[in-house]
């Protein structure tokens, strides 16, 4: 007999909760874990059995002296185990488990949904007692699981069955009992030699226990004293791995401290080196500075020689320019100068004219002769034009109301005035699919980044139709027609400044080089000579001499034509932008106005240094990144409203330096608004004329006036 059963015969062991054979009837068992076991029952069950059947309880309740090969059934020593393991079960659960298992594996049910109905069971209980026998259907009706609904029912049932079982006479209920019942005597010496096995099994067992907890002891011991030393050992080798650690870094030290010393050494000889090398490049640098500056001081005497004879030859070509105005200006100048274009157009579409005469030629032809006709009749007409000079005063001057062409004249204004007359600023409500956007210059055209973080790429020529500046404020409106790609519909809503892009612009002529090479030169400075793009000499095809205007990208040598001016006769014609013909009295005007701008603009390139540092800005009307960048520039912070609700700065307008109204994207309520609060607390306020450089030139020339304002 080994240990464990040793154990499970006193009761200090119990078997696995759950074994194999009760996962089948799982359900079952957690549910009637808890209900009370009908002892007297169950006991009288057993004695029911047959030698067979209770071997079978045997094996499952793991009777130690159950054997299939018994010769005889120890049927007193089953029913004495039986009793005491039935008086331990209420304390042990596994124990209960295991008696149930012996009942319920008899039972046809294994789950729930194979029981029948309670009440069905009930309305066949004398077929089913007839049928399966008594104890079959009590413990069918027992486990039932439909007796916790209908609980009362189901006692009352139970308590007859247990009242029938009792009152069935005591042969009849016996009769499945061995046929013999043994004698008092044998009775006793039966149990008197059980009682010696089992008295000689507990001592064995006692014997055992105390030699198998003397052992654990002893390993309990043993394993915390290997549990001690390993602890040691680990404590030893983390030890000795500091102490190597620490050996390692001094080592690593010392040698770096060495290395550093070496480097030291060779760089403090490094420099004395450098510094006498320095030294010595210094001194002659001086030498060769202080030549220089003696040959500069020659050169810029023989320019101021050189500029006094210029300046006479400018003196001398105004004059000579004014007197070929003037004779540019006059009606005859221009009639001849109309003549000698039509005469060269005849003579193109002369040699144009088709010689087949099919249906299509004919019809060209046709179109050819009426252009003709009608060109030949303007000729006529200005030669009669012409001839009235001939012509006494008196004829003449019933007709000169008809015939006379007044002179182009050339009006100069101020370059802000300029601006603001070709850019008339409106309020624009912008429709749902529009988007602002920001223009930003290139060497040619430029490109547009829209508020939600996309761009894309614009022409020259559209750059010169809405003439735009650099970082101008635009409404994209996105347009779709069928069949065509996505393109946008531009809206100028507040101009840039060119002065802060980092594009350079020039007015100068065409010059060709040697290998076939091109170039731009500028007007006021010859020496500034930039190669011409490819691609502008492969599309415009310039000629040596022509005027044009051109862009140079900062540090880039490569010049991008904007305009181009072609010498044809004594007329300049603006073919890059295509617009109409210019009279050299007017390009010659416009040249100079935008080469004394272009000078004032390279002269403005540097930002200067914060200079309203301390104030704040208000601006009503617009966007907040039209003047965000303006204003910062400038040392000042913003407060800006859209003007649709300008009592959202009534605040910072109070305490503000100056106020900036943009009246052409603001409300008149939110313009006098801000007035009245301006004038209240003796805040300066001005108007931005459209354009960027418009409100930096309002920021720089006020300057004082603003830094002492509402302080």
């Amino acid at each position: 007999m080994d240990m464990k059963s040793k154990a499970r015969i006193s009761g200090l062991l119990e078997s696995p909760e759950w074994t194999k054979e009760m996962e089948a009837y799982r359900t079952i068992l957690e549910r009637e874990t808890h209900q009370p076991l009908p002892v007297e029952m169950f006991l009288d069950y057993a004695k029911q059995l047959s030698d067979k059947e209770k071997l079978a309880m045997a094996l499952t309740l793991e009777f130690p002296f159950a054997r299939r090969e018994l010769r005889k059934w120890p049927d007193m020593l089953f029913v004495k185990l039986l009793r005491t393991y039935v008086q331990q079960a209420p304390a042990s659960i596994a124990l209960k488990r295991r008696l149930m298992l012996t009942v319920i594996q008899k039972l046809p049910y294994k789950n729930d949904e194979e029981w029948p109905p309670l009440a069905a069971l009930l309305d066949e209980q004398g077929e089913r007692l007839e049928k399966d026998g008594y104890w079959l259907h009590y413990w069918s009706l027992y486990f039932h699981p439909g007796k916790s609904d209908e609980h009362d029912l189901w006692l009352l049932e139970m308590k007859k069955l247990e009242e029938r079982w009792l009152q069935t006479d005591d042969a009849n209920l016996k009769g499945e009992l061995p046929p013999q019942a043994e004698t008092p005597e044998e009775e006793h010496a039966d149990n008197g030699k059980l009682d010696k096995k089992i008295k000689i099994l507990g001592d064995l067992y006692k014997k055992e226990s105390s030699t198998r907890q003397r052992l654990e002891h002893d390993l309990v011991q043993k394993n915390k004293l290997i549990r001690m030393k390993s602890k040691e050992m680990e404590l030893l080798e983390e030890e000795i791995e500091r102490l190597r650690e620490e050996a390692e870094q001094a080592a690593a030290m010392i040698s770096q401290q060495q290395s550093t010393q070496m480097e030291r050494d060779r760089h403090w000889k490094q420099e004395q080196a450098d510094w006498l090398e320095e030294r010595h490049h210094f001194m002659e640098q001086i030498r060769s500075l202080n030549q220089q500056s003696k040959r500069l001081e020659r050169t810029i005497e023989e320019q101021k020689k050189e500029l006094d004879y210029q300046e006479k030859d400018k003196a001398n070509l105004r004059q000579a320019i004014s007197d070929v105005r003037n004779q540019l200006n006059s009606p005859e100048s221009i009639a001849r100068l109309l003549s000698h274009s039509i005469e060269m157009e005849l003579a193109s579409v002369a040699q144009s004219m088709p010689a087949s005469r099919n249906d299509d030629s004919r019809h060209t032809a046709l179109s050819s002769r009426n252009r003709m006709r009608k060109a030949l009749d303007v000729l006529d007409a200005l030669d009669q034009y012409l001839m009235l000079n001939t012509l006494p005063l008196e004829e003449v001057q019933p007709n000169r109301s008809k015939q006379t062409v007044e002179p182009i004249v050339c009006e100069e204004q101020e370059p802000e005035a300029q601006e603001e007359a070709s850019h008339p600023l409106v309020h624009v409500q912008p429709s749902p699919n529009s988007l602002y956007g920001t223009f930003f210059r290139r060497d040619h055209g430029g490109f547009i980044r829209l508020e939600n973080g996309e761009s894309f790429n614009i022409t020259e020529s559209l750059v010169q139709q809405h003439e735009l500046q650099h970082e101008a404020e635009l409404l994209c409106t996105p347009v779709k027609q069928d069949g065509k790609s996505l393109y946008y519909d531009l809206q100028l809503l507040f101009q840039g400044d060119d002065a802060f892009s980092p594009i350079h612009q020039f007015d100068g002529y065409i010059e060709t080089g040697e290998g076939h090479l091109w170039f731009c030169v500028d007007m006021n400075d010859p020496s500034n000579r930039y190669q011409i793009h490819y691609k502008d000499i492969e599309i415009q095809k310039p000629a040596h001499g022509d005027p044009c205007s051109f862009n140079v990208a900062e540090g880039s040598h490569i010049a991008r034509l904007t305009k181009l001016y072609r010498l044809q006769g004594e007329v300049l014609t603006a073919d890059a932008s295509k617009t109409k013909p210019v009279h050299p009295a007017q390009a010659e005007q416009a040249a100079s106005k935008k080469n004394r701008e272009k000078r004032k603009t390279l002269m403005s390139k540097e930002q200067p240094a914060p200079f309203l540092q301390d104030c704040l800005i208000t601006i009503v009307g617009g966007v907040r990144k039209w003047f965000e960048h303006v204003v910062h520039e400038s040392g000042a912070e913003l407060a800006h409203d859209t003007g649709d609700h300008p009592e959202r700065v009534a605040a910072d307008l109070r305490r503000s330096q100056a106020l900036f109204l943009l009246i052409t994207s603001t409300s008149h309520r939110a313009t006098w608004d801000g007035i009245d609060i301006a004038k209240m607390y003796g805040i300066p306020h001005f108007v931005i004329q459209g354009s960027k450089s418009n409100l930096r030139s309002l920021l720089w020339d006020n300057r004082e006036m603003i830094s002492k304002a509402n302080r």
